[in-house]
């Protein structure tokens, strides 16, 4: 068990494999946020921080003396008290079309996270169809993928970051969108080769494209 975090520190307790996690390295790197990432499992966190999140869940983070959690919870933290540089928009109408872009990605019911969790953890009849799901939801989309340098947008967002650990991901799925998805594909390249995605990824999650 670890011992309890410096107050004035900022720390992230993550996992060293699971997608949400990889979501909020990503963020903590593009805003080059000094503080500690330690990847564990949950019941390697210290006591005093597991008491303060009921839900025992990973990523979970410390700073100011305050414990988070949730994925969305934590991003939109992570925007505002490290405002630079923004990754939701100001506009409140755009900011609401991309939480709503984060919902339907990372929480609804369904949604591609969950997919993914599915395809990892379900049993072979339920991996398979989730592959074939995700497989489709991402093809309907090329041509969002391909309208913008990001998601939707002209600059990266929280949205883009959610979605890069979820593509650094397909092969490791065993999912192959195949030549028609080329818009996918530059835009995963786009953002794996910002040095900020580079530095979230672990030596195990650097493995899952090889």
């Amino acid at each position: 068990m670890l011992t309890k975090p410096n107050p004035a520190s900022t720390t992230l307790y993550a996992s060293a494999e699971e997608i949400e996690s990889h979501a909020v390295r990503f963020i903590m790197a593009e805003k080059n946020i000094e503080g500690d990432v330690i990847n564990l499992k949950v019941d390697q966190m210290p006591e005093e921080i597991l008491e303060l999140n009921p839900c025992q869940s990973l990523p979970t983070l410390f700073d100011r003396g305050m414990v988070l959690y949730d994925l969305s919870v934590i991003t939109e933290y992570l925007d505002e008290r490290f405002p630079f540089p923004p990754l939701l928009p100001v506009d409140p109408i755009e900011k609401a079309e991309k939480r709503l872009l984060i919902f339907r990605f990372t929480r609804a019911a369904g949604c591609w996270y969950e997919l993914v969790n599915t395809i990892q953890t379900g049993n072979k009849k339920n991996a398979t169809e989730a592959r074939k799901i995700l497989s489709s939801n991402l093809i309907e989309l090329i041509p969002l993928f391909a309208y913008q340098p990001y998601f939707k947008s002209d600059a990266m967002t929280i949205v883009d970051a959610c979605l890069a650990p979820l593509l650094w991901r397909l092969k490791k799925l065993d999912i192959n969108l195949g030549a028609k998805a080329k818009p996918i594909h530059d835009y995963a390249k786009r953002l794996f080769s910002r040095d900020s995605f580079k530095e979230s990824l672990t030596d195990c999650e650097k493995e899952y494209n090889a």
